[in-house]
């Protein structure tokens, strides 16, 4: 009986100690999911740490996500503000929305970009809706505005927060999270494609143009890659009669990116004008596309391109993080130039400035990485696709630069789930890798 009794006194502290820690994760947690910015989660991301949680512990508790509630439905208004200028964005939730399943999520980019904001004794704004209804989805509309448009950097983080705050209000399927539009915002859906395409299952710019992006007179952000549309299936729809954008004109261009490897269909309606006149002989099609390619979290292959390391430098599992040559360079093409038709070709997207890109491919364990213009870049490894008990061989340009275990990381673990907010693509460690 003495000896029992010895044994609970012993083993109580150890069991109080036990729920405390629980208790402490719960509370961390609690604030983890409750953050409704980026900013905020990386602030309570600290506080989990320190809840002394283990790195499986954490992993199985972003995994399963928070708890959704009830939320409102029908047509909810986000305003955000970018510059001085007030976005009225607008989320369109389905009446039967329930919180138990995730919903697709539809980021739709409207047209008329170039019109100037209404001021205070101006007419109200035409009000954002769908105008390709489909029955099902979660509908986010973003609000652009002269000096707001989609090609800015402004804009491109209005939108990242509006999906985040839709993630954070509803249960989203982060497989089933695209991006269209329609007249400027077919050609937004283009500049996404090419800067900030992480989130995105699909890319499907219908009525757009992408010379619209190469006119100096559109201020766009920074430089563009074709080569950066490999990462996000496109479905492209122009009109045989569009009097602004008329298909043939954007044929030139789709050729130049298939030449370059992009997983592109181009559907053109030979009677159309600029307007969705085809909608119900489309959306079939739109849907089984859609259907078709659901966002891989962490795909075999990536290739990305970019300017600049403050922004617009990851793609999924790749970060590039400093440029400059390196005499063990491989000459990546640039597809660049297309055929005007006349016999003659034309460069796209100018190049005023020194740029880097990374291609590489995952098997298993096993990284080849080809650069130009790179000199250091980050890799993100996913427990999902890698074995974090055997080594991790890279190979940058022909060379070997890493073969040895990573050991997994709560710090790494959770400041990527801060930023992302997506339970299916969920990183265990960064490996830093100097170009040789």
């Amino acid at each position: 009986m003495r000896m029992a009794v010895a044994s609970l006194l012993l083993v109580a502290p150890v069991l109080v100690g036990a729920q405390r820690q629980a208790s402490n994760v719960d509370a961390a947690f609690r604030a983890f999911w409750s953050a409704e910015t980026v900013e905020r989660r990386g602030t309570a991301a600290a506080g989990v740490l320190a809840s002394g949680a283990s790195y499986d512990d954490l992993a199985k508790l972003l995994k399963a996500g928070r708890e959704y509630r009830p939320a409102r439905t029908g047509r909810v208004n986000l305003p955000t503000g970018d510059r001085g200028l007030a976005l009225d964005n607008v989320l369109d939730v389905p009446a039967d929305y329930v919180p138990s399943r995730s919903w697709p999520l539809r980021v739709t980019l409207h047209g008329g970009v170039g019109r100037p904001a209404p001021g205070p004794n101006d007419p109200p704004s035409r009000p954002l809706s769908s105008r390709i209804p489909i029955a099902g989805e979660l509908v986010l509309h973003p609000r652009a505005w002269s000096g707001s448009e989609w090609w800015t950097a402004g804009q491109v983080e209005n939108i990242a927060k509006l999906v985040d705050r839709v993630k954070h209000d509803y249960n989203v399927d982060e497989s089933r999270v695209y991006v269209t539009g329609i007249s400027d915002g077919g050609t937004g859906v283009y500049f996404l494609a090419m800067r900030a395409a992480t989130p995105w299952a699909a890319c499907l710019p219908q009525n757009g143009h992408p010379l619209v992006l190469a006119n100096p007179d559109s201020h766009v952000d920074g430089l563009l890659f074709s080569s950066n549309l490999v990462n996000c299936p496109l479905r492209v729809v122009n009109g045989g009669r569009d009097q602004l954008y008329p298909a043939a004109s954007v044929a030139p261009m789709i050729a130049m990116f298939r030449r370059g490897g992009v997983p592109i269909e181009f559907q053109v309606y030979e009677d159309a004008g600029h307007d969705v006149s085809w909608w119900a002989e489309e959306r079939p099609r739109y849907e089984q596309f859609l259907a078709g390619h659901p966002r891989v979290a962490h795909p075999d292959r990536v290739s990305w391109a970019t300017e600049r390391t403050d922004r617009y430098n990851r793609f999924r599992w790749l970060v590039i993080d400093r440029l400059g040559m390196r005499g063990s360079d491989r000459p990546l093409p640039d597809v660049n130039r297309f055929e005007t038709g006349n016999g003659r070709e034309m460069t796209l997207f100018a190049r005023s400035r020194p740029s880097g890109r990374v291609d590489a491919v995952r098997r298993g364990n096993t990284f080849d990485v080809e650069t130009r213009g790179v000199t250091a870049f980050t890799l993100l490894l996913s427990p999902d696709v890698v074995d974090f008990g055997a080594p991790i061989r890279v190979s940058v340009n022909g060379r070997i630069v890493h073969d040895a275990v990573v050991a997994k990381s709560r710090e790494a673990l959770l400041t990527w789930a801060a930023r992302d907010h997506d339970r299916t693509m969920l990183y265990g460690a960064e490996l830093k890798v100097l170009v040789p």
